[in-house]
Formats: C-alpha cells, structure tokens, sequence
C-alpha cells in the first residue's frame, strides 16, 4: 500500500492522475506477503479466522489444501464461499498474521494440531455434519477411541448424580470404553474421574482455548485425563469461554460419541442441549432416572418421557449399542482396591446387594423387598457401606456402587 501511496504522489506531482498499474502492483505485492506460509500456518490462518466448520470443509474440497485457500486471497475466497463482510474481514486479518508464536507455545504445552486430514482425525467425530477442520490436541487419540460413550449432566449435581456419573464412567472404562466428557465442575468432572480411576482413557473437550486455564477447579483432572488420553479443542489459541461456545463444544462432545448419558439435570440444563444434538446427529441417547422429588432429574425423566433409552446401569448401554467388551483397562490403585467381591459376603449382605442398584432407594423399600427385620437390615447396609459396595445418601437413600 506504500507503494502505490508513493505511485499516487509522483503521478500528482507530475499533474497526472494517479496509475492504476501501481496499484495493482501494490495489491498483488500485498497478496503476496499474506500467501507465504507453510501448511500448518495455513491451517491456523483459517482456525483464526473462525469460520463456520462448513464453510472451510467446502473450500478445501475447492481449492485442495489451506495453503491455496490462503493464496486465493481474501476476497477471492468471500466470494467462492459467499462469506459475510464480517467472516471476509475476519479473514483478511488472519491471513496477515504471523502464526509461529502460536507453533512455539503449542510446542511448550505438548500440544499439536490434527486436521481432518490426518489418519490420527476421531472416526466418529468425521462422521458428523459439521466436524471441525483442525482440532488442537493433548495427549493421544487412540484406535480404541472408536468405542466411546460421552457422559453429561449438570454442573450443580447432587451426591446421587455425582457417584451415578462416577461409577458409569468407572464401569464402562473398566470395560475397554472411552468416556467422553466437557471437563466442567460437577457431573463432568466425576465421570473423567469415574473412568481415570478404572485405569480407563477419557477425553476432555474444552470450550476454551487449550491453552486457556478454565476451569480453574478442574485443572489438575485435565492433567490427568492428557496423561490418560486426551485434552482437545477447535477454538484458536487464547479463545476465552463464552457461553454461546459451549453448545459447539457439545457438538464435539456427542459426536465423538457413539452414544451419551445424561445423568442428572434439571428441565433448562446444557446436558440436554448435547443430548438433543447427539439425536440430531443420529447418537443414541440415555438418561439416568432419579427421585420424582428432584428438580436434578425433572430434565432426565423429560428424555425418558420423550424416547431416551433409560440407563439404569452399564449393561443398559453396552447391550443398546451392541458394544461386546473390550479387553478391561490395567487397574489403577485405588483406596477400595482390596474391597471385597459379593462372594465374601454374608447371606443377608448378598440379599440386600441383589436389591440394590445405581437407581437410590428408600431403607424402607429396601427392607420390604428384601424380607429382612430392620435392625438386620440395616446392619447388612452398613457392613456394604464399610466394604465399598453401597453408598448412603441423603434422607435414608442407598445405592450400589460396585
């Protein structure tokens, strides 16, 4: 632009009008310094640009690869794609950016960038209508990554929704299948640790930036689950979470799922978003229900009223999926990890065990189906809560946790 200014200034001072070849020279001079990246800035360039997924699958299939997206020039490319002026500027700004600051901190956070692309891509989430084109990754995704099942609920869960979360996770990771979840505080959480306890894979999905440290309270599970598996996200480098960015991340959630669970959530809950686009993107979709007396379930009784398969433990998911089991994820040590298995109970601990699932009961139903006086009862209950296998929760609830 320099160029032409100067164009411009000679031919006025020389009492002519200005050269339109000087301008042009200049544009293409312009062009030229935005177009001289490799392909990984290439593929950033059109990250930070933040245009719809859509959009840029499209223009890799018209122009082959991101670097001649680039080259094509900004204006160019808002009028192959039909962008709006916002997407056009958006775009101009990113192609003149210089993108090694971003390669330099990815490498110091050990993470990498896989486009869709690449072979290491999730299968399931190249399935749906809108995958995102690069995803920013920590940790590994692994083959085994096929058999994944995502498990959401509400970020101010009860200590039902909690261990029915935890213990899911558990369950499905102790059988070879990878939880998917969105590293929030409540049921998210205690799902990612549900699975790292089993020894299991999991896989976070940020609606942040993967350098961005939020949430704070759940920074050290997002540690654990790189080391475990995997951390990603589609949002550019120090994207800050934004409300309107988390029913994108459940887009990822649900689509690199086979199927997801909602454990707990009251009637206007996020968890039903995902589930509501896992539908869309022809997911299967379950849901946990709980007391009719909890506002945290209104939402999951709402999915089971409307079609949801009801998942009252991990067969319920395995045998409506038709997944057979992997082989079991390597033990980790637990604090219950010598607790007892159902043969080394009594008569009367076995009987109430059998009574008891992931669904909470009353002690009063509890003691009527199993036939047994109270003060038994009760006594058994507690010997099953000392050993590991029952759980009491509020208001003489119980239920089994192993």
């Amino acid at each position: 632009m320099e160029a032409a200014a100067a164009a411009a200034a000679a031919a006025a001072a020389a009492g002519g009008a200005p050269n339109p070849n000087a301008r042009a020279r200049s544009e293409t001079a312009d062009q030229t310094r935005e177009v001289r990246v490799t392909e990984p800035e290439a593929w950033l360039a059109l990250n930070a640009a933040e245009l719809p997924p859509r959009t840029v699958l499209d223009l890799l299939d018209h122009y082959r690869s991101p670097e001649a997206i680039i080259a094509a020039g900004a204006r160019a490319v808002a009028q192959a794609a039909q962008l709006s002026s916002r997407e056009l500027v958006r775009l101009s700004a990113a192609a003149k950016r210089t993108y090694q600051p971003d390669l330099d901190k990815l490498g110091r956070l050990g993470a990498r960038i896989v486009t869709i692309r690449d072979s290491e891509y999730p299968a399931n989430l190249r399935q749906i209508y809108d995958p995102p084109p690069l995803l920013f990754v920590r940790g590994s995704i692994a083959p085994a990554d096929e058999r994944c099942i995502a498990i959401v609920g509400t970020r101010r869960v009860t200590p039902y929704g909690r261990l029915v979360s935890e213990t899911l996770a558990r369950d499905l990771a102790a059988r070879g299948i990878t939880v998917v979840s969105g590293l929030a505080v409540g049921a998210d959480a205690a799902a990612h640790r549900g699975a790292l306890s089993a020894g299991g894979r999991t896989i976070g999905v940020l609606a942040c930036g993967i350098d961005v440290p939020y949430p704070r309270d759940t920074l050290e599970l997002r540690e654990q689950a790189v080391e475990r598996g995997a951390v990603i996200s589609e949002l550019p480098l120090g994207t800050p979470a934004r409300r309107h960015r988390f029913s994108a991340r459940n887009r990822l959630v649900s689509g690199l799922s086979l199927g997801v669970v909602v454990t707990e959530a009251p009637e206007r809950s996020g968890a039903l978003i995902t589930a509501n686009i896992a539908a869309n993107q022809g997911r299967e979709v379950f849901a946990v229900p709980g007391s009719i007396n909890s506002e945290f379930s209104r939402g999951t009784h709402a999915l089971l009223r409307d079609g949801a398969h009801i998942a009252a433990s991990v067969e319920d998911i395995l045998d409506m999926l038709s997944l057979p089991e992997a082989a079991p994820a390597a033990k980790r040590e637990t604090p219950d990890e010598g607790a007892p298995r159902p043969a080394d109970l009594t008569i009367d601990e076995d009987t109430i065990l059998g009574a008891l699932s992931l669904q909470q009961r009353h002690v009063d139903a509890i003691i009527e189906d199993c036939r047994l006086p109270a003060s038994r009862a009760s006594a058994g209950l507690l010997m099953l809560e000392l050993k590991g296998l029952v759980r009491r929760l509020p208001g003489n609830m119980f239920m089994r946790v192993r």
